[in-house]
């Protein structure tokens, strides 16, 4: 309280009046802390008008947007993707990278004690034997040997280019050694101890390929010492090998080696005059230009030249060569692209090869089409307008918008696209230039171009990952489910970031461990970084990075890494996720309650809308229905805030008796929707009739399938005829090395080109087929009757099946069926400019612009891959007409001609091509291939050969068509396979002889569809029952009626699809089974007829085997059905049924995530890595990331920076968040109520009851549960949980705020409950009530103000609302200091006076406590006298005995006493309760109260009952002497 000299204001005044009189409301609020000053009192009438949160961020609004935006940016997804993949061409830089890396890896240059490839490379003398056998092969490339592959080629059409100095005619490569320099300082390096031993040891390690190798790099010459004349060898002289120095800014077609870090440089030349090898040198005098040795100009700078063979043999490096590096540059005229390949060679001072490589890298010289232009200005104009987008968003929700996420991706996707433009416009010119000039000889200016065009690859793969990462926002937008997930994702990062670093620490102690103890074991653990991958890898379950060694601590460190990494470090990421997806869908909660009604309302008024009407008008009216229009600039905001509750919406007309929903809570909303779909819900039981008809059927189909496929039977006979092709040998005079030739056996598997095809089609084929068997088998077969003579068989007793030929011959046996490419002029990149001015142009000269031989490549094939089986392929030759013949026994035969395609047939999958008929007699058929051999029948132009065959085995009645497919590619790749499909015949045409065989194989199959015919009679019942029970109640149609029929019961569809396929397997079945009586017909016509027709039969019954397996599948879904009525099924069944809605959506994002993945490592590996060369293989490779199949070093040696980019967070993001909040989802639905006890007296019944009546089958003696009795919980769910501890917050919140801003709601009592209202009171509600009114008229000025502006929001909040808030913050809060001034000065004056009165209030309660004390030591002397002289006067006037009747009571008043107290004396419980009563009412009498300061008055004593009668008679006798007395 304030003096009344305080200036303090009147309304401050009022409250502590009021305080004053009301103390008890003081202390509450003192407790509270809750001063109720004025502008505590603002904010909380502020807080209950405008909300809780206006002044905290104000969270935006998400309004709910229409499918229609996803599907536009569904679009621009679209348009970007197919922009940047045919910009990028990957599939084409796949297979031209994949193409000669093969060819490099796969050529042997050692074939004793085995054949020995790249990958056996261990030391340089192998690396020399590589280079020798690759030279060679690029040198007989196009000779009689390897004629159908171009000259000086790789793989058939990978010409090898010349660089700068290099004849036209010829090819080249560049190696590169770098040395490691010796040094003799064994203080060092090995010691005194050893230094007798090794007098000089590496100064470094190793010197990498392109590294700067100062300081520990030998420059010093090589000087290779001539050699005397011999026999067999000439003379050659001395020779110095100089070092080159390094030129970073070299002039153009300066040779300084790889990445012009010098060394030991060298050139490889090729061609038709042999190979050689230039020593070149940018220092010294240089020689002379000589075509003998294709050196046409001086651009090369060559110090001296030898034959290739002789440098190979010079021991020039062999201790102390660090790397060796071979570059050159290849053309392929198909895809006119041109490829920089180089092979690394890196040794280690351990004398080991340490790494070997191969790298191609390839531009596509026609990087430009008119078509695509318009794709991509609208690519363009879509990213311009989501860039204005993002900036007029930026710009309306500043600052607000950077804290959204997705500003960010948008940002990042715009910028991506973007650079995508900018970068690739710079790219075309220089392409452009450098197709049309010589530049392509200096092999730095490809890095230039490569260097440019690998920007645009990252560019374009980090563009397209973002715009479909976009999708997600847009989703989310429009679905709350989707939005849910990417809540649970975001919630859940900060924990998941947290806990990562946590276990990092862990982890690089593993790795250090691994490190340490596991290098000297494996080459996993060799370095840092291999070590920290190997443990990343080992940390998601790849146990694979551990095998190939063995380690005393390998065992205890894999269960100590995998038992806390593995296991406990992924379910902490489980249970982390799994808290944020339950959290996100407690928050959630309300609006998919809200979403779920207005689903269900509108469902509800189209149903009565469309009550009485048919299909077609259902239809018609959904076609003619128009959305209503909203006002401009406004839409429908349907999402709301998370947690916030459903805002009333209007309610629609749909019938007066219609149940209003929306008032209803929401649990007993959703038990009124279960009853009223109580019907719609039921779901038929099956019987134990349906249970056995059902296993009846599914013997009888299984077994069906089994004596008709026999598929165990077909693999056996599929292995033994593929084994026999495989097996087969081809006999090769190949060149080594070291120029010896030597003849070798090819097989199957070595088959790599197109060469390699026709050599195993003319000499391993007719091993497969005329020598599988031997003839000492087959003679044995035919003495024995097992077989006539004259049949040619494989592997014994598969024989081939023989026709004939309309052309004549003899008896026909295989069919081969060739398709070739075109082959037209190379026109090279065919820039607008003309051919004068395209430098690959193989046909013409630049100079002079006459036709030249082999200036490059003068013909171009087939840009695209042709199918053997499709006869629509654009780059397939089928103009010129092909015929080959043949003369027997003076007979001329054809038995190759071209055939059209055509329903016919008459070729391999009647696609058409250049089909020979080869014949049954061997020489005959080696003599069909000679000629094919000699004539054009093989060229560079065959795409694909076909080799068909048919054969029976007798054994099984198998019927078997074989085939051989080669099919080559545009890069000179080859793709093989081998086909080998079998049919069990059934022979109807022997008829009575096999009638029980057929018979028994043809039961089950009808006993099973009278089955499915009864299963499909008893469906039909059912939907009959449930139309007429909808037609009396909702009065349906027959089409929706069917509908709701299927929907009701997630069986009814599997069922009728199961039967559609049984239906729809049987009429193959007979269909194949008519076809198959034709095969006598067949066999007597002619063979390329009965090939086609045995081709069609196994067709047919490939796709009855696929029907019948998917069929299967489906047919064992049914059991569920049989047993959902089980009360643990039906928990599984309803935890997915409840799950469907999240777990539906949860594999859209994963599926959104993937694709913009998929595009990331499609676009950024594809070209140098074949398993992501097209989408579907790189979705999955994606995919198997997932399933724990992935490996970091292959992407990493392909692209290091992207590699690092997608490996890690890729695998995060897949393994242990997605697979880990589909877990949660599963988890938060289960149900895990407790099944009841199973009566198995219920369930034997409907078997046994009839059999056996002696028992009781209906008694149950399952003890019931008390009704009343309180359910024992279980251990709580994740999901109750994680809401028990929401409600728990949210509790504390409104506790804890309570009076404070943001309050939800009071806690506090009432002001009426602890005070009085008296006059002072209602002084202080009158004032609060004017500020409260105050308040309101100042807000409703501020929105009709906001009104009249017409303006956003928030900027209206901030600018104008919150500065008038902040302006009567700041006077309020002055007159709250004052008033506080005020108040302390007022405590501390009245403290002090109330300190003085107190003292002296002490001093004056002490002085009367000892007056008091005094007086009652007087009182109790006094008492106790009087109590004595009474004692003493009754001992005078009255004996013992007198006083001893008289204190006794009488009788009857014993007996009164006893009766008045229930037969018992009073208990000491009921005299404490008659002296409370006495003192209640003493309190409650009307008698004044005493000051208890006054002297108070003696009490008389207590005299007892004998004292009392004797005084009396002492009275009565006195008062009878006295009136004696007076009357005497």
């Amino acid at each position: 309280q304030s003096p009344p000299s305080s200036p303090a204001p009147e309304q401050p005044r009022l409250a502590a009046a009021h305080a004053t009189s009301c103390p008890e409301a003081m202390n509450y609020g003192d407790a509270k802390e809750m001063g109720y000053n004025r502008l505590t009192r603002r904010q909380i009438y502020l807080h209950r008008l405008a909300g809780d949160d206006v002044l905290a961020a104000k969270v935006q609004k998400h309004r709910k947007e229409s499918m229609r935006f996803v599907l536009r940016f569904l679009v621009y997804a679209s348009i970007a993707t197919f922009v940047i993949k045919e910009r990028s061409q990957v599939e084409k830089l796949s297979e031209a990278n994949e193409g000669i890396k093969q060819a490099l890896q796969d050529v042997y240059f050692d074939f004793a004690p085995y054949y020995r490839s790249f990958k056996d490379i261990r030391n340089e003398q192998d690396v020399r034997s590589w280079l020798g056998a690759i030279t060679s092969t690029i040198q007989k490339a196009g000779d009689n040997q390897m004629r159908f592959s171009n000259p000086l080629s790789l793989s058939t059409f990978n010409r090898i280019m010349p660089l700068a100095g290099v004849c036209h005619g010829a090819s080249s490569m560049t190696l590169t050694i770098r040395r490691v320099k010796l040094t003799g300082d064994y203080a060092d390096t090995t010691t005194g101890r050893f230094n007798k031993f090794y007098p000089q040891t590496w100064m470094a390690g190793s010197i990498p390929p392109g590294s700067a190798g100062t300081g520990v790099e030998n420059t010093d010459p090589i000087l290779i010492p001539g050699r005397p004349p011999t026999p067999t060898r000439p003379a050659m002289p001395a020779l110095t090998f100089y070092h080159t120095p390094a030129c970073p800014e070299c002039p153009k077609f300066t040779n300084a080696g790889y990445q012009n870090a010098g060394g030991y440089v060298g050139v490889i030349t090729t061609g038709s005059l042999g190979s050689f090898f230039h020593f070149v040198d940018n220092n010294n005098t240089w020689r002379e230009p000589d075509e003998a040795i294709h050196h046409c100009d001086a651009r090369l700078k060559r110090s001296a030249t030898v034959p290739l063979a002789k440098f190979l043999e010079m021991p020039f490096s062999e201790w102390n060569m660090g790397s060796l590096t071979v570059e050159f540059q290849s053309y392929n005229a198909n895809f006119q692209s041109l490829s920089k390949v180089r092979v690394f060679f890196e040794f280690s001072a351990a004398g080991i090869l340490a790494q070997k490589r191969v790298q191609p890298e390839t531009l596509l010289l026609i990087a430009s089409h008119e078509w695509i232009r318009y794709f991509e200005y609208g690519y363009l104009i879509l990213t311009c307008f989501y860039f204005f987008e993002l900036i007029y968003k930026i710009y309306k929700q500043f600052p607000g918008y950077f804290k959204d996420g997705w500003c960010y991706v948008n940002g990042c996707s715009i910028a991506g696209s973007i650079m995508c433009f900018s970068v690739w416009y710079n790219y075309m010119p220089k392409l452009k230039e450098f197709a049309q000039s010589s530049d392509f000889e200096d092999p730095y200016e490809f890095e230039g171009r490569n260097s440019i065009f690998q920007v645009y690859i990252m560019a374009s793969s980090f563009a397209t990952f973002t715009i479909f990462l976009r999708v997600l926002q847009f989703l989310a937008n429009t679905k709350s489910r989707v939005l849910l997930l990417l809540k649970t994702i975001m919630s859940s990062a900060g924990n998941m970031v947290v806990y990562i670093s946590y276990i990092t620490i862990v982890f690089v102690g593993f790795a250090t461990f691994a490190l340490t103890h596991f290098a000297p074991f494996s080459a996993k653990f060799n370095e840092p970084t291999q070590t920290f991958v190997s443990t990343f890898e080992l940390f998601f379950g790849k146990l694979s990075v551990m095998d190939g060694f063995q380690a005393p601590l390998k065992a205890p460190f894999m269960w100590l890494f995998l038992f806390f990494f593995f296991f406990l470090s992924v379910q902490m990421f489980n249970a982390i996720i799994n808290y944020s997806y339950n959290r996100a869908s407690e928050d959630m909660q309300s609006v998919f309650e809200r979403e779920a009604y207005e689903q269900q309302r509108k469902e509800l008024q189209w149903k009565l809308q469309h009550k009485d009407g048919s299909i077609w008008q259902m239809c018609t009216a959904m076609l003619r229905r128009k959305k209503q229009s909203t006002p401009s600039g406004e839409g429908v905001e349907e999402a709301e805030d998370v947690g916030q509750a459903p805002a009333p919406q209007t309610e629609v007309q749909i019938g007066d008796d219609t149940p209003d929903l929306a008032s209803l809570d929401v649990k007993v909303r959703e038990k009124v929707q279960d009853y009223i779909g109580r019907d719609r819900n039921k779901n038929a039981k099956d019987g134990i009739g349906t249970t056995i008809m059902y296993v009846i059927m599914v013997s009888c189909y299984i077994w069906f399938l089994y004596v008709n496929m026999l598929v165990e039977h077909k693999s056996n006979l599929r292995k033994s005829i593929s084994d026999s092709i495989y097996m087969a040998e081809v006999p090769m005079t190949v060149e080594q090395g070291d120029g010896s030739m030597r003849t070798v056996l090819y097989t199957w598997e070595d088959v790599k080109e197109v060469s390699h095809v026709v050599a195993w089609l003319t000499r391993a084929l007719p091993l497969v087929i005329f020598s599988s068997t031997s003839a000492s088998s087959m003679k044995m077969g035919i003495e024995a009757g097992l077989m006539k003579a004259g049949l040619t068989c494989i592997r014994t007793w598969n024989c081939l099946i023989t026709g004939t030929s309309p052309a004549g011959g003899g008896a026909k046996m295989v069919r081969i069926t060739q398709k070739r490419s075109i082959n037209v002029l190379n026109e090279g990149a065919n820039h607008p400019d003309g051919a004068a001015t395209d430098r690959f142009i193989g046909g013409f000269s630049n100079k002079t612009g006459q036709p030249i031989s082999q200036l490059l490549v003068n013909t171009s094939g087939y840009y695209e891959q042709i199918d053997p089986s499709s006869a629509a392929n654009l780059a397939e030759e089928t103009e010129q007409d092909v015929r080959l013949s043949y003369n027997v026994t003076g007979q001329v035969a054809d038995f190759c001609e071209r055939v059209d395609a055509s329903p016919n047939g008459g070729s391999y999958a009647k696609a058409g091509g250049i089909v020979c008929l080869l014949d049954a007699d061997p020489a005959t058929f080696q003599l069909q291939l000679a000629t094919m051999i000699n004539s054009s029948f093989f060229s560079v132009a065959s795409a694909t050969f076909v080799v068909e065959m048919v054969t029976q085995n007798p054994n099984r009645e198998l019927l078997s068509y074989i085939s051989i497919q080669f099919q080559m590619t545009p890069s000179g790749r080859v793709f093989k396979a081998v086909g080998v499909s079998s049919i069990a015949l059934f022979g109807l045409d022997t008829g009575v002889d096999k009638l029980g065989y057929i018979v028994a194989r043809l039961l089950p199959g009808v006993i099973y569809m009278t089955m499915v015919v009864v299963f499909t009679i008893m469906m039909y019942r059912e939907l009959k029952m449930e139309r007429t029970r909808n037609a009396l109640q909702n009065n349906t149609g027959v089409v929706r009626a069917v509908i709701v029929f299927f929907r009701s019961d997630i069986f009814r569809p599997v069922d009728a699809v199961s039967f559609l396929m049984s239906f729809w397997s049987f009429v193959l079945f007979i269909l194949w089974v008519v076809k198959e009586g034709a095969l006598p017909e067949k066999l007597q016509g002619d063979y390329s007829s009965f090939v086609d027709y045995a081709s069609e039969l196994v067709t047919d019954e490939r796709l009855y085997n696929r029907i019948s397996a998917l069929n299967l599948m489906l047919i064992f879904v049914r059991p569920l059905r049989f047993i959902r009525e089980n009360p643990r099924v039906q928990r599984l069944n309803q935890t997915l049924a409840n799950a469907q809605a999240d777990i539906s959506w949860f594999i859209a994002v994963l599926s959104v995530v993937l694709v913009a993945c998929t595009l990331l490592a499609h676009v950024s590996f594809g070209p140098y890595f074949i398993q992501c060369s097209n989408l579907l293989d790189a979705f999955l490779y994606c995919f198997f990331y997932i399933l724990g199949e992935f490996d970091f070093a292959t992407i990493y040696d392909v692209n290091p920076r992207m590699a690092i980019i997608f490996f890690f967070p890729f695998l995060v993001l897949v393994y242990c968040v997605f697979t880990n909040i589909f877990f949660a989802i599963l988890d938060r639905f289960f149900i895990s109520a407790d099944p009841p006890p199973m009566n198995v007296k219920q369930k034997l019944k409907p078997i046994f009851s009839k059999i056996c009546r002696c028992i009781q089958w209906d008694d149950d003696f399952v003890m019931e549960e008390d009704p009343n009795a309180e359910k024992k919980e279980g251990p709580m769910s994740r999901a109750a949980r994680v809401e028990e501890t929401a409600k728990i917050i949210q509790d504390i919140k409104q506790r804890g705020t309570d009076g404070e801003i943001g309050s939800g709601r009071s806690q506090s009592r009432l002001l009426s409950n602890v005070c009085d209202i008296d006059e002072r009171m209602n002084d202080v509600l009158k004032w609060s009530k004017e500020e409260a009114t105050m308040l309101v008229a100042e807000f409703q000025r501020l929105l009709i103000k906001k009104q009249e502006l017409k303006t956003n929001e928030d900027i209206f909040i901030k600018q104008v609302v919150m500065k008038k808030v902040r302006a009567v913050e700041a006077s309020t809060r002055s007159d709250v200091e004052e008033a506080f001034r005020q108040m302390r000065y007022a405590t501390e004056v009245h403290e002090l006076m109330a300190v003085r009165d107190q003292q002296t209030l002490s001093k004056y309660i002490l002085l009367l406590e000892e007056k008091i004390q005094n007086k009652m030591i007087e009182k109790h002397g006094l008492v106790m006298d009087v109590q004595h002289l009474h004692g003493e006067l009754d001992n005078m006037r009255f004996t013992k005995e007198d006083l001893r009747l008289a204190n006794a009571p009488r009788g009857d008043e014993l007996i009164q006493e006893v009766t008045d107290n229930g037969g018992s004396a009073l208990s000491d419980d009921q005299d404490q309760e008659e002296e409370q009563l006495d003192d209640t009412a003493a309190i409650m009498s009307d008698s004044p109260v005493k000051d208890p300061n006054e002297p108070s008055e003696a009490a008389a004593p207590r005299r007892g009952s004998a004292t009392s009668t004797m005084l009396e008679e002492l009275k009565k006798n006195l008062d009878l002497g006295g009136r004696t007395g007076s009357k005497n």
